[in-house]
């Protein structure tokens, strides 16, 4: 299974009403800057341990940006 960012614009507005910008929020988080836009964007999926620093650092709980995905394989199962 992987997580995936629910709603990357709705992401960055949550960012942008709590006052940070991507680089803040990387450091915030303790997570590379190029690992966190990449996340913004959609284009990672972070692993549950980066997952929970986000929410942390947020202050939101985990289904309100993050969903948990089946891989292929997993779904013909």
């Amino acid at each position: 299974m992987k997580i995936k960012l629910k709603d990357a614009i709705g992401f960055e507005e949550m960012l942008i009403r709590k006052g940070l910008s991507k680089k803040a929020f990387a450091e915030a988080a303790e997570i590379g800057q190029v690992t966190a836009l990449q996340i913004c964007n959609g284009d990672r999926k972070p692993s549950p341990r980066i997952a929970k620093r986000i929410c942390d650092t947020l202050e939101v709980k985990f289904d309100d940006i993050f969903e948990i995905v089946k891989t292929p394989q997993q779904a013909a199962k």
